[in-house]
């Protein structure tokens, strides 16, 4: 074993983990190095086995070292085929078709377990038909989707220069490009750079649709979010890399450079008090123009905190762009034909991205997803009270309250205030069951691993055996369950539940 780990230690340091078959998974571990090759199950007693062609026999390493494993490159060899799911007290969300429901269990078909009986009191919320249409995009697991560019690279920053001597995983932080930023696990990362570079998508938005992604910060808060973006620039004079007054630095809130970066698009600021919509795009002249969109309020509640979950859902086609923090309200706007200008929507692509405007001010960007928006208004969860329970209607206006009372035969059952309601399940958007019915959360422990599927969805528990092909956990909620990891993208071996953890290496 001794040998074996030695060998490791030396193709790491070599730099040949770069060199990729078609089909790889990659292990990252707490300490910053990286090794690909192939996960090859747990051993009987909680050692995860990987391989590799150039190493003769499987090698085994201590669960406790590693952060996460990266399943066949980040694209599952089977995605889920609904979008359909539940979401337990302790965040799991387990994705499948839910078929019953009475006073003491929920029970769901999926297709990496076979059916599951689910306490009652361990389910928060049941989600038939999430987001009400497609999904565009779930992650991020794979840097090579994204790209970036900068107010002086407008067509992508070039490949960062390969350094000649060898960097130690502990310095390696310290030696980033400040310009630059940093993928590492599941999650997007800007460590107290200079301002101007953006991390960008430039297709993937539909003309109704949900953007969310979790959100933390260190110290302050200061990050825009373009969206609907069409990344189009006017024609400058030959010699000019961007128009005259696209380089500002952002210095005092200033947005000129938005639509620099942007192009025709919307940008939404967030700062730890309070949020900013600015309409950009380009006069006549070829001038960057960045409006500021009023409405009655701006007040967030980010200064209190240090993470959050952020969803915007916006409307091209009735202007329509609201948005939520933690599941709750905070403000919208109205675009497009009623505007007085009459300028209808700015946004004019499918793009979105993400910059951090600030000198001073790093975040971490994760759990991103793009999705078809079906209009609803409202979320159940902005509606969800200590002892009523919400059923959210798909079509994105009706709700009601009172208790769940039964699924059976694709059918709810709820008796309400005035009288009881049936619904076919396929009519159902949400439930948000009422907090009083619902179990205490029990924090992931530390000997436990989330598994992630794609396009969504994480079950945690203890990993008792398995191979490449499933692994056997111990759950909180199930008892013993099986896993088939077709649909599996990620081994997630040291979740963090918070952000300023000493394992969340870019921090």
């Amino acid at each position: 074993m001794r040998n074996r780990a030695v060998i490791l230690s030396w193709v790491m340091s070599t730099g040949l983990v770069s060199a990729q078959p078609a089909k790889w998974d990659l292990m990252r571990f707490l300490n910053g190095d990286q090794l690909h090759g192939t996960f090859a199950g747990i051993s009987a007693h909680g050692g995860t086995i990987w391989q590799r062609e150039d190493v003769e026999e499987p090698v085994e390493f201590k669960p406790e070292k590693i952060r996460q494993v990266l399943l066949n490159g980040g694209r599952p060899v089977k995605s889920l085929p609904s979008l359909s799911s539940l979401t337990l007290v302790n965040g799991d969300r387990i994705p499948g078709k839910v078929t019953g429901l009475d006073d003491a269990f929920v029970t769901i078909e999926t297709g990496f377990a076979g059916v599951l009986k689910i306490p009652r009191d361990q389910v928060g919320m049941v989600a038939p038909n999430p987001f009400g249409g497609r999904m565009f995009y779930h992650g991020p697991y794979l840097e090579e989707e994204w790209s970036m560019i900068h107010l002086d690279a407008l067509d992508g920053l070039p490949p960062e220069p390969v350094e000649e001597k060898r960097v130690e995983p502990h310095e390696a932080q310290e030696q980033v490009k400040s310009d630059r930023w940093q993928f590492s696990g599941s999650a997007w990362y800007w460590r107290d750079g200079k301002s101007g570079t953006a991390l960008i998508r430039k297709e993937g938005m539909p003309d109704r649709s949900i953007l969310s992604f979790n959100l933390a910060w260190k110290s302050r808060l200061s990050l825009a979010l373009g969206f609907h973006a069409d990344f189009v620039r006017p024609r400058v004079p030959e010699g000019d890399a961007v128009p005259p007054n696209a380089r500002a630095r952002f210095v005092g809130g200033d947005a000129s450079a938005f639509p620099v970066l942007f192009g025709s698009s919307y940008v939404l600021h967030f700062y730890m008090n309070s949020v900013m919509l600015y309409r950009c795009g380009f006069d006549a002249e070829g001038k960057s123009t960045a409006e500021h969109v009023r409405t009655t309020s701006y007040l967030t509640p980010f200064n209190e905190l240090d993470r959050a979950a952020v969803e915007l859902r916006s409307n091209r086609i009735t202007g329509e762009i609201s948005l939520f923090v933690n599941g709750q309200f905070v403000i919208q706007w109205s675009e497009g034909a009623g505007r007085d200008d009459a300028a209808g929507y700015a946004g004019k692509g499918t793009g979105w991205g993400f910059l951090v405007p600030s000198e001073k001010a790093a975040v971490r960007i994760s759990e991103i997803v793009v999705a078809e928006w079906n209009g609803m208004p409202d979320s159940a969860r902005s509606l969800q009270v200590d002892a009523q329970d919400i059923v959210l209607l798909a079509n994105g206006t009706d709700r009601f309250s009172g208790k769940v009372l039964l699924i059976k035969d694709g059918e709810l059952s709820m008796d309400g205030k005035y009288g009881e309601f049936r619904f076919p399940l396929e009519d159902v958007a949400e439930i948000r069951f009422a907090k009083t019915g619902l179990a205490e959360p029990r924090e992931i422990s530390s000997d436990e691993t989330l598994i992630r599927f794609h396009p969504l969805g994480r079950i945690s528990g203890k990993p008792v055996s398995g191979d490449q092909n499933a692994l056997r956990i111990l759950t909180g909620f199930a008892g013993e369950l099986n896993v088939n990891l077709e649909s599996a993208v990620m081994l997630d071996f040291n979740p963090s539940n918070h952000f300023l953890d000493d394992s969340d290496i870019p921090f």
